[in-house]
């Protein structure tokens, strides 16, 4: 008996908010462009140029990268997110209500976007 209950609490501390403590509320985001030297704007907000890597807050909103060159065509991106299994081991402690509120439940994929732009 004692050995499931000590089984039952290593299980309830592993998950306790699993996705946010394991894989964090942020994730790098690696953006590069053919030719290098684009000015790279997520959510409208500059972040630098190509090559870069961008911390992204994990949230259930989405988001939008931008790619733009002077004398090339801008490339625009939704990023795709999708679940984190490692939120699953929350679901043990508090039904994933921690990992949904930090935005953890979700993870950007892919995590690299490589685009060529075509000249004008």
């Amino acid at each position: 008996m004692k050995k499931i209950l000590l089984g039952l609490v290593a299980v309830a501390t592993l998950g306790f908010s699993s996705a946010t403590i394991i894989n964090g509320t942020t994730q790098a985001i690696s953006i590069d462009s053919i030719p290098s030297g684009a000015k790279v704007y997520v959510d409208g907000q500059l972040r630098g140029t190509t090559p870069t890597s961008v911390m992204m807050k994990k949230s259930l909103s989405s988001h939008s990268i931008r790619i733009q060159k002077d004398g090339y065509g801008t490339q625009n991106i939704v990023m795709e997110k999708s679940f984190d299994p490692v939120a699953i081991l929350d679901i043990l402690w508090d039904l994933g209500t921690t990992d949904i509120l930090t935005g953890s439940v979700m993870e950007y994929s892919p995590n690299n976007y490589m685009v060529e732009l075509k000249k004008k």
